[in-house]
């Protein structure tokens, strides 16, 4: 009887303990698929960015991230480029956190000062007399329309300046100081706005704003604007896109260029170097930008399948 219930006792022990191994082969294989799942985009990613950016390689950073599987690709991700009006983005965040610190309303008004003017995007530059407006039409302006004097009214009544946000917001204090910045900084500021880890229900309102931009020639062009959040920069030789992308799978993009094109032998109005102008006006960059974006949803989408 004793065998019996010793054989019994082992026969139990064999089975329990082959299911619960069979089950982390099974866990180590879905691991390991996954893995070579997530290798083969980034390998997609990496050989149809080659194909599109040709001999422009050196003059583009892109920062790529799937939020639902934190895979990342990038490409001179740590070089630094003119932010031109991608800093409206970190601005209007900064504003937002400080609403919900309960220091600003969205409903403060601000008032036009001189040295808010300023030529360039948006509509208030075409007024002659620009009136108070609130906070959050500020906002919406600078994002939606990219308003300049907008902007500068937002920089004036923040609290902080936008390098020492994104030095928080990165934890990187070595940030350049001024209108500077890298696709990896600006990706970190995305993932930031889209996981909203302070809960700020403000987020939701900027992340609305940056799908009803007026400008669709870059990460939107060939996509749904309506699954397309972003914001356009700029600036002379530089031309740039950034945004979160809804798909199947959500993801982070961020498109930096200079010297996509032919370049102006001198500056524009006796400017620095960095006012040497596109001759096409940014038309070669615009569409660069563009087909990426159109090429990589393709792959994450077709990835899913």
């Amino acid at each position: 009887m004793k065998k019996i219930y010793i054989l019994l006792m082992a026969i139990f022990i064999t089975i329990f303990t082959g299911c619960r191994y069979s089950g982390n082969i099974e866990t180590i294989k879905n691991k390991d698929t996954l893995e070579r799942e997530n290798s083969r985009l980034i390998e997609l990613i990496d050989n149809k960015t080659n194909e599109v950016l040709g001999d422009y390689k050196n003059n583009v950073a892109i920062y790529f991230k799937n939020l639902n599987t934190d895979e990342e690709y990038t490409l001179n991700p740590d070089k630094y480029y003119i932010a031109a009006s991608t800093n409206k983005v970190p601005l209007s965040m900064l504003i937002l956190d400080e609403v919900i610190a309960g220091n600003k309303s969205l409903d403060d008004l601000i008032h036009f000062s001189e040295e808010d003017k300023e030529e360039g995007s948006g509509v208030l530059s075409s007024l002659d007399e620009v009136p108070d407006i609130t906070i959050n039409e500020a906002i919406y302006l600078s994002i939606v329309n990219s308003d300049n004097i907008a902007k500068n009214m937002l920089s004036r009544v923040a609290e902080t300046n936008i390098t020492d946000y994104m030095k928080e917001i990165t934890e990187d204090n070595n940030i350049l100081e001024g209108n500077y910045t890298t696709a990896r900084q600006i990706g970190i500021l995305l993932n930031n706005l889209y996981e909203n880890p302070d809960n700020n229900p403000y987020y939701n309102t900027l992340i609305e704003y940056m799908t009803k931009t007026t400008y669709h020639d870059r990460l939107d062009k060939y996509l749904d604007y309506n699954k397309v959040a972003h914001k356009i920069g700029n600036y002379y030789r530089y031309y740039h896109d950034i945004g979160i992308i809804y798909g199947e799978d959500p993801y982070i993009l961020v498109i930096l260029t200079k010297d996509i094109g032919e370049l102006s032998t001198n500056p524009y109005e006796d400017g620095g170097e960095d006012e040497r102008y596109l001759l096409d006006w940014g038309e070669e960059a615009c569409e660069l930008i563009a087909r990426l974006s159109r090429e990589i949803y393709t792959i994450v989408e077709e990835s899913k399948r």
